[in-house]
């Protein structure tokens, strides 16, 4: 007999009394309040679907009625960040109002909300239903709680997951236009900066048009080339600790970097744009140099997301993709944690999902012929149901061709009036396009099919091109052959042993799976009000 169990956190208010009563003929002159103060309580709420106590005797009312909708999902698109959202609704029974004092004096708005499954067992001998213990409960979902929502003797609650910290904007300074390092009339209201990570050919903001001050980025950097028009003839004139101290000599720069900033001042007035080649760092000093471990660097200390959001498998070196990168936001618009996930992971096949456990974790969709041994064989014993699910078009039929973009150049400089004389052939060919790009080719899937996708080229935060053909090559055995999906019912309990990414082997009687194939599990879909949970399946 399986049963689920809800813990909520909710919040007592603090209540203050004021500092002193000036009493007249009760209480002497000044003295300070009898009437205490109550500062802000933590409780916890649980609840159950069928009733349930602990070993150590902690009941659990049964007073859910509707526990979860959850869907999550890898991507499969190449260019995007994908992932579905595990929304779902919590609903709690409140006959004669037995919950109303909760509701008006507690506040369970964002605080965590944990969802857990067990089965109970039969006891032959005393003819009874036992409770298991709490610590053998599977994690079904967790994540956070929005305000209560009073229904007809109802209360709900919405429930969030991890990507709710997604959804913010990244916090950043503007430029107040009062000179100097606040920048003048022209960059007033703009935000500063930010470089992470290897990044080519950008342009620094022009903070102070009378001693040609830029800013590269919020946080300490390393440039590498500065150049005037795609023309190296601007000499490094040293690292200073104050950029105004002095003015560089004619035809050189200095550069002040430190925790709160990078600033480049050149001494003498540029005829060309100029465009810098940098590495940066965040502002505490982390320096990750691979693009998964700027992204994690990234939603810990730019994003400000608590670092018990992201997973313990996501260390601060991952071996999932190894390969450096970077980007570069110049400030002219405002940044959300979605946007950024989507720019350092476009193009690399992975999904930041939200886990059971509440923690968002970074997924690669696998070749499911090299996924290694499957967790979970899934015959026709243990699917109750089975369908087709469609491709989207850019996926079926096979792509014949992938090409994946490395070197992402900030600002594209075409041959004419913006460049410098100088500008060596080689630079002009770099700058003069956005992207370079690694390429996977497979002539015989052109051949077999009289129209194979081709995507066109996608941009990456990747910075080296034997990185980039790697990636390519990931794209090419996973796409570069038909592909086919499907929708597999099986127990929810049989489901909580398998999570997204994971390998599987499916035999069932479907075309191409009678005597079993490898497969990939990309999305989950339950629901409280069913028995079963639906694994949609790449094969």
């Amino acid at each position: 007999m399986r049963f689920r169990t809800v813990e909520l956190q909710i919040v007592l208010p603090a209540v203050t009394q004021p500092d002193a009563v000036s009493g007249w003929g009760n209480v002497p002159w000044g003295a300070l309040t009898q009437l205490p103060d109550y500062p802000e309580t933590e409780e916890t709420l649980r609840f159950s679907d069928a009733g349930y106590v602990t070993q150590d005797h902690i009941p659990y009312p049964p007073y859910v009625t509707q526990a979860l909708d959850l869907s999550r999902s890898l991507t499969l698109s190449a260019d995007a960040m994908g992932g579905s959202y595990s929304i779902g609704i919590l609903t709690l029974a409140n006959p004669d109002g037995v919950l109303d004092g909760l509701i008006q004096t507690r506040v369970n708005d964002h605080l965590p909300v944990t969802l857990r499954e067990g089965v109970r067992q039969w006891d032959r001998g005393r003819q009874i239903w036992t409770d298991p213990d709490r610590e053998t409960l599977q994690p079904v979902f967790s994540g956070l709680g929005k305000n209560w929502q009073p229904g007809l003797n109802s209360v709900s609650v919405t429930l969030l997951d991890a990507t709710y910290w997604l959804d913010g904007t990244v916090p950043t300074s503007v430029y107040g236009g009062t000179g100097r390092l606040d920048g003048d009339s022209n960059v007033v209201g703009r935000e500063i900066p930010r470089l992470r990570g290897t990044a080519c050919n950008i342009t620094p903001v022009l903070i102070d048009s009378s001693n040609f001050v830029y800013q590269i980025s919020d946080g300490p950097a390393d440039v590498t080339a500065l150049y005037e028009g795609g023309f190296v003839d601007i000499s490094f004139g040293g690292a200073v600790s104050d950029i105004y101290a002095a003015s560089p000599d004619p035809g050189t720069y200095t550069l002040m970097s430190n925790g709160s900033g990078t600033w480049i001042r050149l001494g003498t007035k540029p005829v060309y744009g100029i465009t810098v080649d940098a590495v940066g760092r965040f502002r505490s000093g982390a320096a990750p140099s691979n693009v998964l471990d700027v992204l994690r660097q990234f939603l810990i200390e730019d994003l400000v997301m608590p670092s018990a959001y992201i997973d313990a498998s996501w260390t601060t070196t991952s071996s999932l993709v190894p390969y450096p990168g970077g980007w570069f936001w110049d400030g002219s618009g405002s940044v959300t944690g979605k946007q950024a996930v989507s720019t350092l992971l476009s193009g690399l096949g992975i999904s930041l999902v939200p886990t059971r456990n509440g923690t968002l974790q970074p997924i690669r969709l696998l070749d499911p012929a090299d996924a290694g041994d499957p967790v979970l064989a899934l015959s026709a014993d243990l699917i109750s149901a089975i369908s087709p699910v469609a491709l989207d078009s850019s996926l079926d039929p096979p792509s014949w061709r992938w090409r994946i973009g490395w070197q992402h150049n900030f600002t594209v400089q075409t041959a004419g009036s913006g460049l410098h004389p100088q500008a060596s052939a080689e630079r002009q060919s770099l700058i003069a396009e956005s992207d370079r790009g690694a390429v996977w080719f497979d002539t015989a899937v052109k051949a077999a099919w009289r129209v194979p996708n081709d995507p066109a080229l996608i941009t990456t935060a990747l910075a080296r091109q034997a990185d980039a053909q790697v990636v390519a090559g990931w794209h090419g055995a996973l796409w570069g052959t038909r592909r086919h999906l499907w929708a597999v019912d099986v127990p929810q309990n049989l489901a909580l042993q398998i999570d997204l990414g994971q390998p599987v082997q499916l035999q069932a009687p479907v075309p191409g799976a009678s005597k079993g194939v490898p497969g990939i599990v990309v999305s989950e879909h339950m629901t409280s009000a069913a028995n079963t949970t639906t694994l949609t399946i790449l094969v």
